[in-house]
Protein backbone atom coordinates (compact mmCIF):
# COMPACT_ATOMS: atom_id res chain seq x y z
CA UNK A 1 0.00 0.00 0.00
CA UNK A 2 1.47 3.58 -1.26
CA UNK A 3 0.56 6.66 0.44
CA UNK A 4 1.24 10.00 -0.92
CA UNK A 5 3.64 13.08 0.51
CA UNK A 6 2.29 16.95 0.60
CA UNK A 7 5.14 18.71 -1.08
CA UNK A 8 4.50 22.19 -0.84
CA UNK A 9 0.70 22.61 -1.51
CA UNK A 10 0.58 19.58 -4.01
CA UNK A 11 -0.72 16.10 -2.54
CA UNK A 12 2.21 14.04 -4.93
CA UNK A 13 1.46 10.13 -4.80
CA UNK A 14 3.31 7.24 -7.23
CA UNK A 15 0.82 4.95 -8.35
CA UNK A 16 0.18 2.09 -10.87
CA UNK A 17 -2.40 2.65 -13.93
CA UNK A 18 -3.94 -0.67 -12.74
CA UNK A 19 -5.14 0.40 -9.31
CA UNK A 20 -7.56 3.00 -11.32
CA UNK A 21 -11.08 2.47 -9.98
CA UNK A 22 -13.49 1.18 -12.69
CA UNK A 23 -16.56 2.99 -10.67
CA UNK A 24 -17.39 6.62 -12.90
CA UNK A 25 -15.98 5.40 -15.94
CA UNK A 26 -12.36 4.83 -14.63
CA UNK A 27 -11.29 6.90 -11.71
CA UNK A 28 -8.65 7.90 -9.00
CA UNK A 29 -9.54 7.55 -5.38
CA UNK A 30 -7.66 9.68 -2.96
CA UNK A 31 -7.81 8.91 1.06
CA UNK A 32 -9.76 11.91 2.48
CA UNK A 33 -7.67 12.05 5.38
CA UNK A 34 -4.26 12.89 3.59
CA UNK A 35 -5.28 15.83 1.90
CA UNK A 36 -5.80 18.26 4.51
CA UNK A 37 -6.81 22.06 4.08
CA UNK A 38 -3.27 23.42 3.20
CA UNK A 39 -3.41 21.09 -0.35
CA UNK A 40 -4.15 22.96 -3.26
CA UNK A 41 -3.18 20.15 -5.91
CA UNK A 42 -3.53 16.49 -6.58
CA UNK A 43 -0.96 14.76 -8.07
CA UNK A 44 -1.00 10.92 -9.30
CA UNK A 45 2.00 10.18 -10.93
CA UNK A 46 2.30 6.67 -13.36
CA UNK A 47 4.32 4.42 -15.74
CA UNK A 48 1.98 6.59 -18.29
CA UNK A 49 2.56 9.91 -17.19
CA UNK A 50 1.31 12.62 -14.41
CA UNK A 51 -2.70 13.00 -13.77
CA UNK A 52 -3.17 16.35 -11.77
CA UNK A 53 -6.68 18.43 -10.38
CA UNK A 54 -7.11 20.78 -8.24
CA UNK A 55 -8.09 20.25 -4.45
CA UNK A 56 -11.41 22.39 -5.05
CA UNK A 57 -12.05 21.28 -8.10
CA UNK A 58 -11.86 17.49 -7.01
CA UNK A 59 -14.20 17.51 -4.11
CA UNK A 60 -16.98 19.46 -6.38
CA UNK A 61 -16.37 17.29 -9.39
CA UNK A 62 -15.82 13.96 -7.29
CA UNK A 63 -18.17 11.84 -4.66
CA UNK A 64 -17.22 10.01 -1.36
CA UNK A 65 -17.33 6.35 -0.84
CA UNK A 66 -16.35 4.47 2.53
CA UNK A 67 -14.06 1.69 1.14
CA UNK A 68 -12.06 -0.85 2.91
CA UNK A 69 -8.66 -1.73 2.67
CA UNK A 70 -7.44 -4.93 4.02
CA UNK A 71 -10.04 -4.80 6.17
CA UNK A 72 -9.92 -0.75 7.15
CA UNK A 73 -12.76 1.03 6.27
CA UNK A 74 -11.52 4.65 4.77
CA UNK A 75 -13.46 7.36 3.71
CA UNK A 76 -11.88 7.87 -0.23
CA UNK A 77 -12.66 10.86 -2.53
CA UNK A 78 -13.13 9.14 -5.62
CA UNK A 79 -12.56 11.55 -8.93
CA UNK A 80 -13.49 10.55 -12.29
CA UNK A 81 -10.32 10.67 -15.30
CA UNK A 82 -12.06 12.65 -17.03
CA UNK A 83 -12.05 15.65 -14.63
CA UNK A 84 -7.86 15.30 -13.96
CA UNK A 85 -5.33 17.08 -16.33
CA UNK A 86 -3.07 14.14 -18.28
CA UNK A 87 0.68 14.42 -19.30
CA UNK A 88 2.35 11.19 -21.22
CA UNK A 89 5.76 10.36 -20.47
CA UNK A 90 7.72 10.56 -23.59
CA UNK A 91 10.72 8.55 -23.16
CA UNK A 92 13.41 10.12 -25.12
CA UNK A 93 16.14 7.03 -25.15
CA UNK A 94 13.16 4.53 -26.19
Amino acid sequence: MSYGKIIGKSYVKKEDEKQKLRMGGGSWSVKLDEIGESVENIIYVTGKGKYTIDRDVAIAKGFIRNMSTKGVIENKLIVPIKHWDFKEIINEGN
